[in-house]
């Protein structure tokens, strides 16, 4: 199957073409009814072959919508419900669900009618859970793993669409009871949403004590004016009572030196004044500074596992080279060249074959991009381990040179070259 989605004057359409044409029904049907949610195709023989062509115009795909790294519970969960519906719809007419299109490349999104639209092709018969699966192991590569709410509603789906006896109406009874469930938040989970809710609406921040004092206590410079003529008039006294400022013929004030007294204590109060407000005013702008830089590096976090966003569509093939040095003599050096790479032991599907029974059939993935070298542990039966820390299924953990590998209970040493 040949797929293309090209951009025409009227819009986006996605072409198919060498497609082995099993019957016509699901085609004609969508001809002449409109399904919501579903996409039917027009039919052209081009070069004796059919070529089906979707009209998605300005819709974006899923893959797409789910690289902005910006979806919700409530986002993903509604679309969830949507894809439901989509199903239940194709019972009604008769339609066959495994003839949906169910992936992220061919699924498209209608961001003004907030609407999932899935292409229907005739003979696709593929497996719904299935397509399911891979649309959240799509999600789970772009999705925010610190949201925990959100990362246990997808691995619980998650675990729902891989499972043997999958049931349609236990997905739509799980995202029932995800909903109506309240999640319970841990106390540094809830002060931390406190604090990013501060920042969102930006209300009035907590200061230092120094600038709480001085908030809670205004300046009042009349206050020490009065100080300072009290102490003023003290100083007179004295000087009054020791004849410095009285007038040696008559004994009273002498009006030339009280003048001189006078104009010397204003200036003295006027310094001592100035002198104190550069001084306060330079320390209100210590504590800003140091407040901005206590904010700058409270939002700062490092870590060796992150769950940074990033696009595996971006991925730069080359530029990463990593080796998995065994730990045990017999076994052989892996060798990953390319983005992504398995690791298990089902050949069809694993890119280095290990045959023991404790390593599950698709183990462990390695992706690389211009971020770094990624492990992802694949819902593993006896997990993944990143220096004796074990991986929760799905998270990406960033690789550093030297870091030790249990894939089970085999090690590997990591060594990598860009």
């Amino acid at each position: 199957m040949k797929t293309a989605l090209v951009q025409e004057l009227e819009g986006r359409i996605l072409q198919i073409d060498e497609w082995k044409e099993i019957g016509r029904f699901g085609s004609e049907m969508l001809r002449y009814n409109v399904v919501d949610g579903i996409l039917g195709a027009e039919l052209h023989n081009v070069d004796q072959e059919m070529r089906y062509l979707y009209r998605v115009r300005d819709m974006i795909t899923l893959s797409e919508y789910f690289e902005r790294g910006d979806m919700s519970v409530i986002g993903l969960t509604g679309l969830l419900e949507q894809l439901v519906q989509i199903l239940t719809c194709c019972q009604e007419y008769f339609l066959d669900e495994k003839n949906l299109l169910m992936q992220c490349d061919f699924m498209f999104w209608d961001e003004k009618q907030q609407q999932l639209w899935i292409p229907y092709l005739d003979g696709y018969d593929k497996k719904v859970n299935e397509g399911i699966s891979r649309l959240l192991e799509k999600f789970m590569d772009t999705m925010n793993h610190q949201d925990k709410e959100l990362a246990f509603l997808v691995y619980g789906l998650h675990r729902i669409s891989r499972d043997r006896h999958f049931d349609l109406h236990k997905l739509s009874d799980f995202l029932d009871g995800n909903r109506k469930k309240p999640v319970p938040q841990r106390s540094e989970d809830r002060r931390e949403r406190n604090v990013l809710q501060s920042e969102d609406d930006s209300p009035p921040q907590m200061p230092f004590q120094g600038e709480e004092n001085s908030r809670q206590k205004p300046e009042q410079p009349w206050g020490k004016w009065v100080a300072f003529a009290a102490v003023s008039a003290v100083i007179g006294i004295i000087l009054y009572q020791a004849g410095m400022i009285q007038d040696p013929v008559s004994g009273g004030l002498d009006l030339r030196r009280s003048s001189i007294l006078l104009v010397v204590l204003l200036a003295a109060g006027y310094c001592y004044h100035k002198k104190g407000s550069m001084r306060h005013g330079q320390t209100r702008k210590i504590v800003r500074e140091v407040d901005k830089k206590t904010k700058d590096n409270t939002i700062q976090l490092v870590s060796t596992c992150t769950d940074e966003t990033i696009m595996l569509e971006q991925t730069e093939e080359g530029n990463w080279m990593v080796n998995l040095i065994p730990q045990d003599w017999h076994r052989q050096e892996i060798k990953i060249r390319k983005s992504p790479f398995f690791i298990g032991k089902d050949v069809t599907k694993a890119d280095e074959i290990i045959g023991e029974g404790e390593v599950s059939r698709v183990h462990v993935k390695v992706v690389a991009d211009a971020q770094g070298v990624f492990l992802i542990d694949q819902e593993s039966t006896n997990g993944t381990f990143v220096n004796g820390r074990q991986l929760v299924p799905w998270e990406r953990c960033r690789l550093k040179d030297g870091d030790m590998i249990g894939i089970s209970s085999i090690y590997y040493k990591a060594e990598l070259y860009s």
